[in-house]
This record gives C-alpha cells, structure tokens and sequence, in this order.
C-alpha cells in the first residue's frame, strides 16, 4: 500500500483533478504541471475544465497557470522512484520502489504507446500523479496498476514473478503528446510556390 507523508517541497508540487460536467467531482486523479501554462495527467479522467489535448496514450493537458514547474527527464531501469499522488480520501499518498526494465502496451488501439514500469505501490486516485526519480525529477506520470491476475493475462514472463506492477507514462510519450499537441495547434505554414512567368 502506498503510505501517507504530511508535507515535501518536492512531491507537494502534485495535485488534485476532478472530472467537470456532465460529471461534476464523480471522479478524481492526480496532477502535475507541465510547463507554466499548462499541467497533465491521465485522459481517463473525463470532462476535465481547461483540456486542450487528449492524446494517443492516457495523458492529457489542459490549462493550469504557475510560476514554478518541475523538471523532467527519461527514467533509467532499475532506479529508485517514488509515485506521488492523492487517494480516493483526498489524503497525500507515497509509493517507493524501482523502475522495472520491462514496457508494456496497454490497448491496441493507442498505437505504438509503450508504458514504463515499476514495483512501488500504487492505488486508485494517484492516477496521473507525478513519478519522482530520487533526484527529484518527474520520469512520468502513473496510469496504472496491474494485479498478479493482469500480468498472467499479459503473458509476460519478465513479469511473471512480480506479485503487482504499477504502469507510469514516461517522460518520452508524454514530450512525443504534447509536440503532436503542439503541431495541432499551431501547424506549420505551406512554403509559399513560386511560379515562373512567361
């Protein structure tokens, strides 16, 4: 289970989400800011107020102003993480462990979105929550958990002696969503065709 902490200057830049109308406070999640005008976290909240993106995987970003944003970085297997996040009683939850060299595909249909993995604890409500590499940096965002039942599913014997496995979206699929975000928003202009005249 992950475990309370009161107050981190470094994991207390995660908060909480909730879905807007036609579903108004049904469901929450976690976030964290992305840059100083926008923030992340998992598209299977829905309705979010302010969501500009949805993207291929579970991540979105929707507006969120702020004078200071965390620094990100890709993860490396095998260190030290630690998922923040919020539980379904709005209490600040922690869960530690390591980054595992095994990625998975969740859903077909998201394409070729690879999720990372990890062995700490994490529960419902941290979803979209920020993973912390021990220097402080976000690695990702949680998504997930799977269950000794989901993995067997799954098939994956490099996760078959893995009692449960916590999914993050990393760093590099959250980057490759907001650049398609970006090409969205702003595509770039044709070059102008220059016609030679008799």
């Amino acid at each position: 289970m992950p475990v309370a902490f009161t107050q981190d200057p470094v994991y207390d830049q995660a908060f909480v989400v909730h879905s807007g109308a036609p579903l108004p406070y049904i469901l929450m999640g976690t976030a964290i800011q992305w840059n100083e005008d926008y923030a992340v976290t998992v598209k299977h909240i829905p309705y979010l107020s302010g969501s500009v993106y949805q993207g291929q995987g579970d991540v979105q970003f929707f507006r969120h102003k702020a004078n200071g944003v965390p620094l990100w970085r890709a993860y490396q297997p095998g260190e030290a993480v630690t998922a923040v996040g919020f539980n379904s009683v709005y209490m600040s939850v922690k869960g530690s462990g390591h980054a595992l060299p095994a990625m998975v595909r969740l859903d077909s249909k998201e394409g070729n979105v690879m999720y990372g993995t990890h062995d700490g604890p994490t529960a419902k409500g941290m979803s979209g929550g920020p993973v912390f590499a021990a220097d402080g940096k976000v690695v990702g965002i949680t998504v997930a958990f799977l269950t000794s039942g989901d993995l067997t599913a799954l098939k994956r014997p490099d996760l078959a002696n893995q009692p449960r496995v916590s999914i993050f979206m990393p760093y590099a699929e959250i980057n490759r969503e907001w650049n398609r975000y970006l090409a969205q928003a702003a595509p770039v202009a044709a070059p102008a065709t220059h016609l030679a005249s008799r």
